[in-house]
């Protein structure tokens, strides 16, 4: 990358990016921050990086840029800074679900930082309905021209970026499901796979019901891990990706990679 772009920037181009992104978000809502840094052409990391730099006026939603006081109400972290972890770990563990999704199939994609990375890596010319609940799923989703996009409302929930239902909801109920792509917060032998809010819990054990098969996609730092809410047992799913493949859950091995 072009050090200019990270350090020693003449602070008058700085203030005009970051009074730039003010005036965009003012105007038009919440700005992605792929679109904001094809518009400034500038990388995205210069974009976080001034956003990063300026909390009083801006901040992250779900990938994207919010102004500070709306933030502040909704978000009580920042999602596309989790996305940032183990990015290639879990690139490689999506891209190992790649070859069981079939045309015409109906995919829940669960939320997360994970799975993005799999909507990212459909094909385009595929066609397929997604049915998701989450804010960045959705926003990938909907970048592919022959993805049906469901998106299961509900109140928003910014710790996941998600929606969960405010009373009951039938919509999941009226889908078959082919196959549910799920993610985890940690992955544990005896404790089994847990995330973080028992609502997404929840959502999570209702997604695997309607599903003909589940699959756990997860990077390999989260086995070992216990997070408060079980959603499922190991061998509740049909097979897991990790970034070094699709395994059967017995072949999940707890220690270093090897």
């Amino acid at each position: 990358m072009n050090q200019n772009e990270t350090r020693g920037l003449p602070a008058s181009r700085k203030e005009a990016r970051v009074l730039w992104l003010r005036d965009a978000v003012m105007r038009d809502g919440p700005l992605h921050v792929r679109d904001a840094a094809e518009s400034l052409d500038v990388s995205e990391m210069t974009v976080r990086r001034d956003v990063r730099e300026n909390p009083e006026t801006l901040q992250f939603l779900g990938g994207h840029i919010v102004l500070t006081q709306d933030a502040a109400r909704r978000a009580p972290y920042d999602l596309s800074d989790a996305a940032e972890i183990n990015q290639d770990a879990k690139r490689a563990a999506c891209l190992a679900c790649l070859p069981l999704l079939e045309d015409e199939a109906t995919v829940f994609v669960d939320c997360g930082t994970t799975l993005p990375h799999l909507v990212h890596a459909i094909p385009a010319e595929m066609k397929l309905t997604v049915i998701c609940y989450a804010l960045n799923i959705a926003d990938m989703a909907v970048r592919k021209p022959n993805i049906k996009l469901v998106l299961l409302g509900g109140v928003y929930h910014p710790a996941t970026a998600s929606f969960y239902p405010a009373e009951e909801d039938g919509t999941l109920d009226a889908y078959a499901v082919n196959l549910a792509l799920m993610s985890a917060a940690g992955v544990d032998a005896r404790l089994g796979v847990t995330c973080i809010t028992f609502r997404e819990a929840g959502l999570k054990r209702q997604a695997m019901g309607r599903a003909a098969r589940s699959v756990l996609v997860t990077d390999r730092s989260k086995l070992g891990t216990v997070r408060p809410a079980r959603f499922a047992a190991l061998d509740d799913f049909s097979a897991v990706a990790t970034e070094e493949g699709l395994i059967a859950p017995a072949d999940l091995a707890f220690g270093p990679p090897g």
